[in-house]
């Protein structure tokens, strides 16, 4: 499969790097994308690339190296868990210019998902309102002098894609003192609270079944 003979742009050593004997990520991930469009022919081809934590943050970042490597790249969608961010606003439009589709499911008490700390908020587009940067605890005047800053410097990051945002306040089965930061972080916990989630109007189902057999003496059921 041909791939585009642009320079690329740099990416994080986690993915680029390797060894005599061990090749990075990337050159793995583009070797068995090369073959499966190859095989496929002109038939249209899609993929879907999902992770948790660390693997959510290079799911988006793979996704990305996809539909810029190739030159006639398959759709590629992300469904991410717990990610961290990995871009600023520069990569966000990248990634949106691209055409991946990026779902980020999001647990409002996961602090891995508020990680890098100066960050851009979600704001209306079709308004054309002015981003601003979130940086917790700061006072007013200080945080405009940071704001002012960042923007002229671009060092801030912001958020790829879609995002759903699931609560485990929402859930009866993450109450009391089984709930703690290393619990809203866990697969276990997002599957849970997707298994329940309706709409941002209804945010969970309260007969969704539990799928965290770990939190105590009953069993979970398995979800069919």
């Amino acid at each position: 499969m041909q791939q585009k003979s642009k320079q690329d742009k740099p990416t994080p050593t986690l993915i680029t790097s390797g060894t005599e004997e061990i090749r990075s990520l990337r050159e793995e991930v583009r070797e068995e994308i090369g073959r499966v469009l190859q095989s496929y022919g002109d038939e249209p081809l899609s993929l879907t690339i999902t992770g948790h934590s660390l693997g959510a943050a290079l799911a988006t970042l793979t996704a990305y190296d996809i539909t810029t490597n190739f030159c006639q790249p398959p759709l590629v969608t992300v469904i991410s868990f717990g990610a961290s961010r990995v871009g600023n606003r520069g990569f966000r439009c990248h990634v949106e210019n691209c055409g991946s589709k990026v779902l980020r499911i999001v647990n409002s008490d996961d602090l891995v998902t508020k990680v890098p700390g100066f960050v851009i908020e979600d704001y209306d587009v079709s308004n054309k309102e002015k981003d601003t940067v979130n940086v917790a605890g700061l006072p007013s005047w200080l945080q405009r002098r940071v704001e002012d800053t960042l923007f002229q410097t671009q060092w801030v990051y912001a958020d790829v894609g879609r995002e759903l945002r699931v609560s485990s306040r929402d859930s009866t089965y993450l109450t009391g003192p089984t709930t703690n930061l290393a619990t809203s972080h866990e697969l276990d916990t997002y599957l849970h609270l997707v298994n329940g989630f309706l709409s941002s109007e209804c945010p969970f189902r309260k007969t969704a079944k539990k799928m965290l057999s770990r939190r105590g003496a009953e069993k979970a059921p398995v979800l069919r």
